[in-house]
């Protein structure tokens, strides 16, 4: 009995080492991780999860009639099968970045299969679109100590957010807007969804996110920010 919670104990704290501190670093005190831009008037709009055939396409089309282009952190296996719209994305000049090869939780994976979340992404992206990634949002915005030497070595930055309103649940576009707006600063990185498919989603969501969004790039020009990708910070 001794032995079993030794045994416990240690893997309790290897655990707290591998997995709870990197994002105490990361998500409590920002360490090594891009979470806003510089303090000017401009905001990054990004958007995680997709690219999704009901919902990426409407979002890539309000983005083009405001002219704003964007930041999609995507899923490597559902880029390779939605290809089209990886490609439209490049045409019409957004920014595309690993969000990981399948949206696992990442602070639970083994080492083999966290760095599989961000170099086979960053590489199927590569040899499929020739897209040259440079940022990672891992999923949940949680990540563990393997991924962050990874990053060090693939050197990508880790990005994470300042601004999330909880769109994956269904809500109003006013709601959301409204929630936006309270916590909007210059410089700011706002998380939105493209997609329902994930662990806490729900169906339907990202319906209020497009109607919302024509009417926030309008108020936030109107208020004098403009939009930038998040590498160009």
């Amino acid at each position: 009995m001794q032995i079993l919670w030794i045994t416990i104990c240690c893997l309790v704290v290897l655990f707290v080492i591998y997995s709870i501190l990197p994002n105490v670093f990361v998500r409590v005190f920002h360490w090594h991780c891009v979470w806003r831009g510089p303090a000017t008037r401009s905001v990054a709009l990004t958007f995680d999860d997709g690219p999704d055939p009901r919902y990426t396409p409407r979002v890539l089309d309000v983005l083009k009639d405001a002219g704003v282009k964007a930041t999609f952190f995507v899923i490597a296996e559902k880029a390779l099968k939605y290809p089209n719209i990886i490609h439209r994305m490049m045409r019409e000049g957004h920014e595309i970045q690993v969000h990981g090869y399948t949206h696992a939780c990442v602070p639970l994976l083994l080492p083999s299969r966290s760095r599989k979340q961000l170099r086979d992404s960053a590489q199927a992206l590569h040899q499929v679109f020739g897209i040259r990634t440079s940022l990672y949002r891992p999923t949940w915005g949680l990540c563990n100590w393997v991924v962050l030497a990874w990053l060090h070595k693939t050197k990508h930055k880790l990005v994470t957010w300042s601004v999330i309103v909880g769109d994956w649940r269904k809500t109003t576009w006013e709601t959301l807007m409204n929630r936006i707006l309270r916590k909007l600063h210059p410089g700011a990185i706002i998380v939105l969804h493209d997609s329902d498919e994930t662990f806490g989603s729900e169906h339907g969501a990202p319906n209020a996110v497009i109607e919302m969004l024509p009417k926030l790039i309008e108020h936030l020009r109107s208020q004098g920010y403009d939009f930038s990708k998040v590498s160009d910070w």
